[in-house]
């Protein structure tokens, strides 16, 4: 919070919650990516159909659709194998993936299925090679995956749509009229809050908890015993204290 303007009359200060603009808007846009990868980039499903026009030969196609219905088709030769490629994550979770061998290089399925369902798809992949089967069709989705880690996606951006929308807040003391105005400006719209000096009971600073630190605002406390924030988001220690006895220097002269 500073202090923008000051005359004998007049008291005026400023708070431009920049850290939670930029999180927010941060979080935002990551998200946002996200959610179009989920949408667009990633696989909800896929088919796989395959026929042996000889003994020593097999020819595949592969279709991978994502959420949106769009369809990509892979031409697939010489089928080899197919195998579960397990990965480990940073705190010890596993995922699994069928990976599908051939000498033209490896194709990779779902990245979110079930190990028993993976190794459903690679028994009825190696057994169509060990065998002589002359067709194979194996398809999985992973719609319910998706269509929840979107929802989740679209929560937390609206979380950081929010924390990026956060009003900058002007407060202005008047003597020359008996007022003070607080007004509140986002993308949200325009707020002003508008009472007497004399209402005024005190000034207080409010502190919270934020993780290894914290954070504080100045209040006005009115007579009625209603509390009105200055500055809504929390911030630093100093600019609040040193705001608050400004404040309180300027009311008793």
């Amino acid at each position: 919070m500073k202090i923008v303007a000051e005359t004998h009359t007049k008291l005026q200060l400023k708070h431009r919650p920049f850290s939670y603009w930029l999180s927010g808007w941060s979080i935002f846009i990551i998200f946002l990516s996200f959610f179009i990868y989920c949408l667009v980039f990633d696989s909800a499903s896929f088919s796989l159909s395959c026929i042996r026009p000889s003994s020593n030969q097999i020819n595949c196609e592969l279709k991978r659709f994502n959420l949106l219905g769009s369809m990509e088709k892979l031409k697939i030769f010489d089928l080899q194998e197919a195998y579960i490629l397990t990965k480990t994550g940073s705190k010890g979770s596993k995922s699994y993936q069928v990976i599908i061998v051939t000498p033209f290089g490896d194709f990779a399925l779902l990245s979110h299925i079930s190990y028993q369902e993976d190794e459903e798809v690679v028994l009825k992949i190696n057994n169509f090679i060990n065998s002589g089967q002359v067709s194979l069709l194996v398809q999985q989705n992973q719609r319910n995956y998706l269509f929840f880690s979107s929802l989740f996606i679209l929560f937390v951006m609206a979380i950081a749509a929010y924390f990026a929308t956060s009003p900058a807040t002007s407060c202005t003391f008047y003597k020359s009229i008996d007022k003070v105005f607080i007004e509140r400006k986002s993308l949200r719209g325009n707020q002003i809050i508008e009472h007497p000096l004399g209402s005024i009971l005190r000034f207080d600073i409010q502190e919270q908890q934020y993780k290894y630190s914290k954070v504080y605002r100045a209040v006005i406390m009115l007579k009625s015993g209603e509390e009105i924030p200055i500055n809504p988001q929390y911030t630093d220690e100093k600019s609040i204290r040193y705001a608050v006895s400004r404040i309180l220097s300027f009311l008793r002269n």
